[in-house]
């Protein structure tokens, strides 16, 4: 009964708090295109400030959309989608555990992939990773099924390709690269599985693929002759062997990510991860060929030349699945080395740090927070450690059951009280997360034919809540590196001497980090100064 009572739980965390204002950058701008999409009735091309922006496939542009047209704009309604993809996500890793291992084993996973911090935040926040993520691990499972029980692939190779096509329409090639990598090696690895190929392969979900991505990527072809160079070679090759887009990271860049990323579970997730890699004979089948996706994912973004700490989700729910079976069976000898003793270890670290924060963290902040995000934050990561602490206890089991870790039960609870925590904590932030207040301030002042420009930094959510475009983006470009190529948008972007150039008596207000304020002020005549005022880290000047 707990174990169920905390699978509910689980299940309902992905649609907490999903009308928080939209926190800037990818939150507001995944928003924001599909708001446009609705706008100009036009589905097919996304744009973002009503400038072509096609770096991403569309899907994630068009769950949004259609929220919109059922529920109308509005944050929540922009992540309604996102949050039923997660929730589609733990249903997924419920599924693969349950017929994979155990049912107990499929509940649990659910529940430690619903409470690692990263899919918890994730489920909230509009970013391309867990669209792409949920159908992965459906695409993966069902491969799997296909492989481990051939008689099935009448419906699960049919399924795992349209999976594989939806995932595509995510996020572009990985969709293809991960499942056919990770396929391919356990064919190598694992001989019995190869009597399960013929049924993935030779049923119409391949034509499914083909049909869904080949249609989409002619249409995108014939609207903008040159894209398939640009999505495929540029925004993937050049993105993955160059470090072009400026988002560089040692090869290790990705430990620290997944470890803070599984909290509270990292010992149990990183340990139930690598001992099927590292004891290969010993460990069962089942672990050894989750254990290689795992591996696949996390080495495939640790030597790629463009990082974020996003990208590596598609790895969590099979660290989840592999935890958790651990958790199920209940294994009394796995702890000590790989597992208690290092969880009781960071646990200590954390609470420690947690506890001197409020304390130390004014002495450092460059930036004054309200003052009750330092203790909230302080609690919530508090509770954590102690959910990590209590994850590493084990309990005796009585007469013919397995022991079973004492606070397998305690932890998730303690994590959705974190996690609870956070969001109270990040509300008090929405000036500084979030362009809302901004646009508040702007609402009451712009009137018809005034124009509106962006100095230094482009804020998304501008647009989203003010309804309109940006007229100027200045000394920026960003993700509009695209739409600037186009001489359709020339006149939407600007430099120095665009601000210069305003003349008197122009009605024309601009957005700005408080840090360009010098140099701003600079660019305008000592005669006639503009006007400012402070939202939070920005300012609002009216030339």
């Amino acid at each position: 009964m707990p174990l169920k009572l905390l699978l509910a739980l689980a299940l309902t965390t992905p649609f907490w708090d999903l009308g928080h204002p939209l926190w800037e950058v990818d939150d507001a701008r995944y928003a924001e295109v599909p708001r446009e999409m609705v706008a100009r009735g036009s589905w097919l091309t996304p744009t973002l400030n009503d400038c072509d922006y096609v770096e991403k496939p569309p899907l994630i542009y068009w769950l949004p959309a259609a929220s919109y047209r059922l529920f109308g704009v509005s944050e929540a309604a922009a992540r309604l989608p996102n949050a039923l993809l997660a929730l589609l996500g733990l249903l997924g890793i419920w599924w693969l555990g349950a017929w994979l291992f155990t049912p107990a084993t499929g509940m649990w996973a659910a529940v430690v992939l619903a409470t690692t911090s990263e899919y918890f935040m994730l489920g909230r926040l509009l970013t391309p990773d867990m669209t792409v993520s949920v159908f992965l691990l459906w695409a993966a499972g069902l491969a799997l099924r296909c492989l481990h029980r051939p008689e099935d692939a009448r419906w699960a190779s049919p399924l795992a390709w349209l999976a594989m096509a939806l995932a595509f329409l995510s996020k572009g090639l990985i969709a293809l690269l991960f499942p056919g990598l990770w396929t391919a090696a356990l064919l190598v690895l694992f001989p019995e599985l190869r009597r399960g190929l013929k049924g993935l392969l030779l049923s119409w979900g391949p034509a499914v693929f083909l049909v869904i991505v080949g249609g989409w990527f002619a249409a995108m072809e014939l609207r903008h002759p040159g894209f398939f160079h640009f999505f495929v070679i540029e925004q993937h090759f050049q993105r993955f062997l160059t470090p072009r887009y400026a988002r560089p990271g040692p090869w290790y860049y990705f430990i620290g990510v997944d470890a803070a990323g599984t909290l509270p579970w990292t010992p149990l997730l990183l340990a139930a991860s690598l001992l099927p890699l590292l004891r290969w004979r010993s460990q069962t089948p089942e672990r050894r060929q989750l254990a290689l996706w795992v591996a696949l994912v996390f080495a495939f973004f640790s030597v790629s030349k463009s990082k974020l700490p996003t990208y590596i989700l598609p790895l969590f729910a099979f660290q989840a699945l592999l935890g958790a079976e651990r958790i199920a069976r209940g294994e009394p000898d796995f702890g000590t080395r790989w597992y208690r003793r290092p969880a009781l270890a960071l646990s200590a670290l954390i609470l420690a740090a947690a506890c001197a924060a409020p304390f130390l963290a004014p002495r450092f902040l460059k930036t004054p927070l309200p003052p009750i995000v330092v203790p909230l934050a302080a609690a919530a990561a508090a509770l954590l450690a102690i959910g990590l602490g209590a994850s590493a206890l084990t309990r005796r089991g009585g007469e013919g059951e397995s022991p079973r870790p004492l606070g397998a039960l305690l932890t998730p609870v303690l994590a959705c009280a974190a996690f609870a925590l956070m969001l109270a904590g990040a509300r008090p932030l929405a000036p500084q997360l979030s362009a809302r207040d901004l646009a508040a301030e702007l609402s009451m002042r712009l009137r018809p034919g005034d124009r509106l420009f962006v100095y230094d930094k482009y804020l998304h959510g501008l647009p989203f809540y003010l309804g309109r475009r940006v007229d100027v983006v200045v000394n920026w470009l960003g993700e509009l590196h695209y739409a600037k190529r186009d001489p359709r948008f020339a006149d939407r972007f600007g430099d120095d001497n665009t601000i210069r150039a305003v003349k008197k008596g122009e009605r024309v207000f601009v957005v700005l980090p408080k840090k360009t304020l010098q140099a701003f002020r600079a660019l305008r005549p000592p005669n006639d100064p503009p006007t400012f005022t402070t939202v939070g880290d920005y300012l609002i000047a009216e030339l």
